[in-house]
């Protein structure tokens, strides 16, 4: 069987950071290819499989985890001049080369764009709603005594000694409520001063917490597993400046369904204010092509967005959109949850039309818009839905732009190119 050999296949591993590494492990795969050759193989081909990185984060370093020190020319030289190195030396024909760079050639097909309903933040209170007639309440000696240190040191300007006071004195009061000797009164008092210190000496910057219309679990699965880091910007309003630093918290009930770290080391990043009650304010996430869309799961029962395909036109705007697809609906969450939305629904319905008809004179008109509502909400995404929002799908009119409302996404879908 030795004589059916043909085709020796490796793999290297993923985001190689340097050429070096790379020429390393391709000639130690060369070696090999030439000793079955040298066994009675007939071999012709070598699949080096990958492990073209991606610059991730702009660096093009090799010092970053995200990024690599290198271009698709160098990475095709190493290769080649590894494997020439290696044949010439052993009198071996040169093999065929294959790669399989999937990260590389897909990562920068798809954008994931999701919008921000909302925002919070921890600012201080202002010292007339602190409580400050609570402090004196309870207080061990050690507390006490931190609380006079704070007020020294404020007095002295020593703030880096202050904050270490405050650091301190919260600490000991928190271990005080554990034990039951000092009120939550108290407690949210002592909160209060220290949050009002830290911020007003500039020690901590206030941040926004952005809430968003999405799971992180279920489209961006591996900054959560493995800490991987996307670049995420705004995509509108970029010609005012940000005004705000943010984190970004999607809508599923899990503390870790947060982002916190960005590109660059950073732990929050730039943003505009929200305008109005918020929401109409779209951030992107780029090159979560190669694997995020196939890793994410249904964790919160959350599953995957709407898709909009786009490719570029010579028409006057230079690109189309030629297909729009809605997301998993919440029945369609549920078959693969193995329930049954159908019978969800008629139980749902039936329990609304006996308790209509029991408790008011209209039951007849409140238990059809009660049915209604219901089968809406099985027919809707998990996601929040704005009655305004519009679907956008692309016809042969209007320079290949159509604008749909969600009772005629299937009628417009049906027409797409």
């Amino acid at each position: 069987m030795l004589d059916c050999l043909q085709l020796l296949h490796f793999h290297i591993g993923s985001q190689i950071p340097t050429t070096e590494l790379l020429a390393d492990g391709v000639g130690e795969a060369a070696q090999i290819y030439c000793e079955l050759l040298r066994l009675g193989a007939q071999m012709r081909v070598l699949d080096i499989g990958g492990g073209l990185g991606i610059d991730y984060d702009g660096s093009k370093s090799s010092d970053s985890d995200i990024s690599v020190a290198y271009g698709l020319e160098e990475y095709a030289a190493a290769v080649v001049h590894a494997v020439k190195y290696v044949c010439d030396r052993r009198n071996v024909n040169h093999p065929v080369i294959c790669s399989e760079s999937g990260r590389a050639i897909v990562s920068h097909h798809s954008v994931l764009i999701f919008e921000a309903i909302g925002a919070s933040s921890n600012k201080a209170p202002s010292l007339s709603s602190i409580g400050l007639q609570y402090l004196g309440e309870g207080l061990s000696e050690e507390a006490l005594a931190d609380y006079q240190n704070i007020s020294a040191a404020t007095l002295r300007g020593e703030h880096e000694a202050c904050l270490l006071y405050t650091d301190q004195f919260k600490k000991r009061c928190v271990e005080q409520f554990k034990q039951g000797t000092l009120g939550i009164e108290q407690l949210a008092a002592v909160d209060g001063l220290c949050d009002l210190i830290t911020e007003t000496i500039g020690a901590k910057d206030l941040v926004k917490k952005y809430h968003m219309n999405l799971s992180v679990f279920t489209s961006i699965p591996d900054f959560w597993s493995i800490d991987q880091l996307f670049p995420i910007v705004p995509i509108h309003r970029l010609d005012e400046k940000p005004t705000v630093r943010g984190i970004l918290s999607d809508l599923t009930c899990d503390s870790d369904g947060k982002i916190d770290k960005f590109i660059g080391g950073e732990s929050s990043l730039p943003l505009h204010e929200l305008e109005g009650h918020g929401g109409g304010y779209y951030l992107g996430m780029f090159l979560g092509g190669a694997y995020e869309e196939a890793l994410g799961g249904l964790h919160n029962l959350f599953g995957g967005p709407s898709v909009v395909r786009v490719l570029q036109s010579d028409g006057p705007h230079g690109f189309a959109v030629t297909r729009a697809v809605s997301g998993p609906s919440c029945a369609d969450v549920l078959r693969v949850m193995q329930h049954e939305p159908q019978l969800m629904f008629e139980t749902l319905k039936h329990r609304a039309l006996e308790f209509c008809e029991q408790h008011d004179d209209d039951s007849v008109v409140n238990a059809a818009g009660l049915a209604n509502s219901l089968a809406r909400s099985f027919d809707n995404m998990p996601y929040l839905v704005s009655s305004s929002t519009c679907c956008l799908n692309a016809l042969t009119n209007n320079d290949g732009f159509y604008y749909c409302s969600g009772d005629d996404f299937s009628a417009a879908d049906s027409a797409s190119v």
